[in-house]
């Protein structure tokens, strides 16, 4: 463990708080990532080596294995708020170092030997990338063209992945191959391709693709022209190569939502900065009702794409067998939540949302830039829309309804947890999400608060929504009416995620708290229809006021007041 981790327990903080102290202020040019120096990287199209390096001595890849594998994981959400800490200075190293975790995740729902030989990879400080997508093939994974010919106790690999991260710069790559000729998804395999174990006249890296956002990160490719590998780098079984990518998305997706979450941090903190120092007509822009409403609406995207991301890392651990819907939910809902706050915070700042020079402008475009790629990781949108459809049967299934209160247990701050049994992971949920159905009562839960009734009309909404998907044919391709209505049913897993997460925290309840929710509430009453955007402009410049309340006091505007400590 990192002595910088040791320190932290011995003084009583958490893993998280210790690393977010390590990083340091992003304004301070000393600091390890500075933001000064992560724009200029970046318009270079440069890779922040040296940010990876000081990220790799304190050893935040020990996060990305599990306890029993000799790792520190065990609760995701700790990792997850620590690439959310790394995104919020830039989001580039975060998508750099990160990838790691994605790389490793499906050794460890595999399990067997080949997790205990990717353990040792990821916590020696060695890059892992995911070799999953092929030039002209998409999203569509039954189309991959690569081969693993098996040859005894070796396997023979020939074909091409891209655009993959860190294909050039990673020493390993976990690599989908088909291992057969006959078809169906039982064709595919899972490879672990170590470039030091295999000759290295066989591989050939692809030049960087240059994009228009995370412009320094290793977005490239490899050829396998005739690589020979141990049969025992196989990660699960011949022909499991599917379902364990597929299982294996159902972890990496909520994760990746972090770095939306950084990038949501960083611009708001940018828009209340000049909120609370620009001045016109001799009077502060933070004075005038309706700057503090546009600002308080931004703050109110950001914590709904916050709480959404806490339910994704607490329903791994409490609903693991419902993740196949949770972690499409959340992958749709907090990417597209985040460009929309960027958006209306685009409109805020104004021209220097787009220039350089200016403080924190650099940083703006930047984030603004980088939150885009994050809607294509692991399945884009219209993937993770899709996902939601085709549990539609799910969703409207009859089944007794959950209790508000298990849920808010379930998501306390002080509730321990283990790293998960791979095991319970499903293709399709058999009841859709304890969340949905819970949102009535979570609703309840709030009592007479005026939160409660926005919470209860989301959750009448919720249940339309819901004999809406009980109706909807199956579809080889889904209509647009079944996205929208897919997009309607997310938001509403979103609204019962806050009620939760507020409900759960240590300030459940205060003058705080309602603030938060509240605004949070109405923001996605306006997004469903259910409320014009001005009947929700009190709300919203209370959160505004709020966010600069907690700017002046050196804290951030969270949902999650006090976890870091703990963790």
């Amino acid at each position: 463990m990192s002595t910088a981790v040791r320190l932290s327990e011995r003084l009583g903080s958490g893993a998280v708080a210790s690393f977010d102290r390590y990083l340091g202020d992003p304004r301070d040019a000393a600091s390890v990532i500075a933001t000064e120096r992560s724009v200029e990287l970046d318009e270079a199209s440069e890779f922040p080596a040296a940010a990876i390096e000081a990220v790799d001595a304190w050893g935040l890849q020990r996060w990305y294995v599990p306890e029993r594998h000799g790792g520190e994981l065990r609760d995701v959400l700790v990792p997850m708020m620590m690439i959310r800490r790394l995104a919020s200075r830039d989001l580039t190293v975060a998508v750099a170092h990160g990838k790691t975790f994605l790389g490793a995740v499906g050794a460890w729902i595999a399990d067997g030997s080949v997790a205990t030989t990717m353990a040792g990879l990821v916590l020696g400080g060695h890059p892992v990338s995911w070799g999953l997508t092929e030039r002209g093939r998409g999203s569509d994974l039954s189309r991959t063209a690569t081969a693993a010919t098996i040859r005894g106790d070796r396997l023979e690999l020939h074909g091409e992945k891209w655009p993959i991260n860190n294909a050039t710069r990673g020493r390993a790559m976990t690599v989908l191959a088909r291992t057969s000729d006959q078809p169906g998804p039982r064709s595919l395999s899972l490879v672990l391709v170590d470039k030091q174990r295999v000759d290295a006249r066989s591989l050939t890296t692809l030049p960087k693709v240059p994009t228009h956002g995370i412009r320094g990160a290793d977005i490239s490719g490899l050829a396998i022209r005739g690589g020979v590998i141990d049969a025992d780098r196989l990660v699960g079984a011949p022909g499991a190569g599917l379902e364990v990518v597929l299982k294996s998305l159902q972890l990496t997706r909520p994760l990746t939502t972090a770095l939306s979450l950084g990038a949501a941090d960083q611009v708001i903190a940018i828009a209340v900065d000049f909120a609370a120092s620009r001045r016109l007509f001799g009077r502060g822009l933070a004075d005038l009702p309706a700057a503090r409403s546009t600002l308080g609406t931004a703050a109110a995207d950001g914590l709904l794409a916050e709480s959404v991301m806490v339910a994704g890392a607490r329903e791994v651990h409490h609903a693991t067998d419902e993740m196949s819907l949770v972690s499409a939910i959340v992958k749709f809902l907090v990417p597209d939540t985040v460009d929309l706050l960027v958006r209306d915070l685009t409109a805020f700042l104004g021209a220097r949302s787009q220039l350089l020079g200016i403080a924190g402008a650099g940083a703006f475009q930047k984030a603004a830039r980088d939150n885009r790629v994050v809607g294509i990781f692991d399945g884009n949108s219209i993937v993770n829309l899709n996902m939601i459809v085709n549990e539609f049967p799910s969703i409207a299934r009859e089944t007794a309804p959950v209790d508000g209160g298990t849920v808010v247990e379930a998501f306390r701050f002080d509730d321990t947890r283990e790293w998960i049994d791979p095991t319970r992971l499903r293709l399709v949920s058999r009841r859709g999400s304890r969340l949905l159905r819970g949102l009535p009562s979570l609703a309840e839960l709030l009592g007479a608060r005026p939160s409660a009734e926005p919470a209860r009309r989301v959750a009448a909404e919720l249940r339309r929504l819901v004999e809406l998907a009980r109706s909807v044919p199956r579809e080889a391709t889904p209509s647009a009416a079944s996205f929208d209505l897919a997009e309607r049913i997310a938001l509403c897993f979103g609204a019962a995620s806050a009620v939760a997460v507020e409900l759960a925290g240590p300030e459940g309840g205060s003058a705080a708290s309602e603030v938060r929710l509240l605004a949070t509430l109405e923001r996605i009453e306006v997004r469903l229809g259910l409320r014009s955007a001005s009947s929700a402009a009190a709300s919203a410049a209370a959160l505004g006021d709020l966010a600069l309340a907690t700017s002046r006091d050196g804290r951030r505007l969270t949902m999650l007041e006090g976890w870091e400590a703990r963790r």
